[in-house]
């Protein structure tokens, strides 16, 4: 039997010293309040009174007003005692006792970084709780998602607030890492085709690229045609499959590759070429570094901890997603849809850059298009067709489109009543057959706007370079 209480907790770390010589700094000094605004909040505090004071300094700040202990005495509490102080009385002693304002940022980070170590305990505390006693519509897999939520947003708040550095010392490492990827082919990661590289540039990790087109669009095929590429080309790449069964996505994967009908392989009804290309593919694709990952349920914090594992274990330069519609929204369900929508990609963009991992994260386009089509507008992709508005553009690195007008053009066919429409919809559906444009809209290196044109071989769902002179965009026809 032990002989003391388990129950019993060591005190928490505090920064009341540095909090009171911040505090005071601030008030002999209201310029030092700037040199810890950008990063320290009120209750990053330990002391609630301290925190009620530098909200109070804060606002006097913002608003051109004097600071000082006179001057901000009616704003806070007259009847609470600090020891035997009155408030006031603390206030004057706090600038009494303040010995410099050159140390007001080294305060700061002190007070933050005690903030982040009470948290990371509260958040130990709890998750020894949970674990010990787990309610019923718990798993531990939900456990240690909600914790490492926690943990990222400890580790973001105390530490990417602060971050930063000076000019001089960031230019020298911006311009060796931009020369060292542009003289050494293993820092970017090539397209499969050279009109994407054309569209979009090449793939640089830490980047998120968005990548759109429409339900049934070929997106899937497009991206296992990608990571394959990738990965023959010697990048470890990993396809986050939440659409479709990792089964699946290995046999459109395998067609792909044998050229095999994708129908003809899933009933397996091969001749005895055909059997022998996918055995060949069989045995290929042993040491190819090409994971893909099955999700059954998704959220951002599951594709964080699976990068994670996977880049320490085995290396991981390229994940591609498909898609963001399957993907848990972040924030709670009363908030603005597009604010979670936009957190989705600021999230996917933060684990691209932390991890320094390349994301091509697959967008569906919504139905807009078709309201536009039926007034005489194009169908073609804008960029408020994606899955969550025009705003997502602002967290993508580069964001292109794959624009197929045949099964847009064979679906409004038979629903065009009027004879000489009609017609010309057939003529433009017999042009478009087997045809596909990128349509970049946003590209962080390079000219956004850009666009090519490439093959789509639907019996193999294969996407490749066009083989002589194909017809001009439908550009100016609606298409």
């Amino acid at each position: 039997m032990n002989a003391f209480d388990r129950n019993i907790r060591t005190a928490l770390p505090d920064a009341i010293e540095a909090e009171q010589a911040l505090l005071g700094a601030i008030m002999v000094n209201a310029d030092a309040y700037w040199r810890v605004a950008g990063f320290l909040k009120a209750e990053h505090f330990c002391e609630d009174i301290h925190g009620l004071i530098y909200s109070t300094i804060g606002t006097m700040v913002n608003e051109g007003r004097s600071v000082n202990p006179i001057t901000i005495k009616p704003y806070l509490p007259a009847d609470q005692m600090i020891g035997d102080m009155t408030i006031f009385a603390y206030v004057v002693k706090l600038v009494a006792e303040a010995v410099t304002v050159v140390n007001a940022y080294d305060y700061g980070r002190a007070i933050i970084e005690i903030w982040s170590r009470r948290k990371l305990i509260s958040a130990a505390q709890d998750l020894d709780a949970l674990a010990r006693n787990m309610p019923i519509d718990m798993t531990p897999e939900k456990i240690i998602a909600a914790t490492a939520d926690r943990l990222t947003l400890i580790a973001q708040e105390g530490n990417e607030r602060a971050a930063s550095l000076k000019y001089g010392v960031l230019l020298p490492r911006a311009i060796d890492r931009v020369a060292r990827e542009n003289t050494e082919a293993s820092a970017l990661i090539p397209w499969f085709l050279p009109e994407v590289t054309q569209v979009a540039g090449d793939i640089r990790r830490g980047n998120l690229i968005g990548f759109m087109s429409d339900s049934g669009g070929g997106k899937t095929s497009f991206s296992l045609q990608q990571t394959r590429h990738a990965a023959i080309a010697g990048f470890r790449s990993a396809f986050f499959s939440i659409e479709i069964t990792d089964e699946e996505a290995a046999l459109q994967a395998a067609a792909q590759a044998s050229r095999i009908s994708l129908g003809r392989l899933d009933a397996f009804t091969l001749n005895s070429k055909e059997k022998t290309d996918i055995e060949a593919e069989m045995m290929k694709a042993m040491d190819i570094p090409f994971d893909i990952v099955p999700f059954a349920d998704c959220s951002l914090t599951d594709i964080k901890i699976k990068i994670e594992a996977m880049k320490k274990s085995v290396g991981l330069d390229l994940v591609i997603i498909d898609h963001a519609k399957m993907i848990n929204l972040p924030g709670k369900p009363g908030e603005l849809f597009a604010e979670r929508v936009n957190a989705l990609y600021r999230g996917l963009k933060a684990i691209a850059k932390q991890l320094n991992v390349a994301i091509v994260i697959l967008i569906q386009r919504n139905e807009e298009w078709k309201a536009r089509m039926k007034t005489g507008g194009s169908p073609r992709p804008m960029m408020g067709d994606a899955y969550g508005g025009s705003s997502v553009r602002q967290s993508l690195d580069v964001w292109f489109s794959l624009y197929r007008p045949e099964p847009i053009l064979k679906e409004a066919i038979p629903n065009e009543r009027n004879d000489a429409k009609r017609d010309e919809l057939i003529r433009k559906y017999d042009a478009s057959r087997g045809m596909a444009y990128l349509i970049n809209h946003k590209r962080r290196r390079g000219e956004p706007g850009q666009q090519q044109t490439i093959r789509f071989e639907a019996e193999f769902t294969l996407f490749s370079s066009p083989l002589a002179e194909l017809p001009p965009a439908f550009e100016g026809m609606g298409f």
